[in-house]
């Protein structure tokens, strides 16, 4: 009994392993009002922040550099200043049917025609 327990144990922690390295998820970063921020990749979207509610840890350790998105070339505009662009998160995710986040340590804006052109991507809400 304790061989098949011990088994299934280590079978199951390479799955899990995964979970705890640095991960650069990519896709659709929205902020369409204060204190809301997620990320939607092929995968799943990412909570990241939620007004009134949690932040992922690290999320409020970024540099503000993290958040230079341009009107220009990487940024609409559909509520004020608040809306969507284009962008790559670090840290260490879950498992996408949950859409966990477990640590952000990194986030850099991508021009929009990054996320325009990736077919993986769902088409961007706004």
């Amino acid at each position: 009994m304790f061989k098949i327990a011990a088994l299934s144990l280590m079978v199951a922690l390479p799955a899990q392993a995964g979970l705890l390295e640095d991960v650069k998820r990519c896709g659709w970063y929205a902020n369409p009002t204060p204190g809301n921020h997620w990320l939607t990749d092929r995968d799943a979207t990412w909570a990241l922040s939620t007004q009134g509610g949690p932040q992922v840890p690290g999320w409020l350790d970024l540099p503000t550099e993290a958040f230079a998105f341009d009107v220009a070339s990487n940024w609409v505009e559909t509520n004020g200043s608040y809306g969507y662009g284009c962008a790559c998160v670090t840290g260490h995710f879950g498992l996408a049917d949950e859409g966990e986040v477990y640590r952000v340590s990194k986030m850099d804006a991508l021009p929009l025609a990054r996320c325009e052109a990736d077919p993986s991507l769902p088409e961007a809400e706004g």
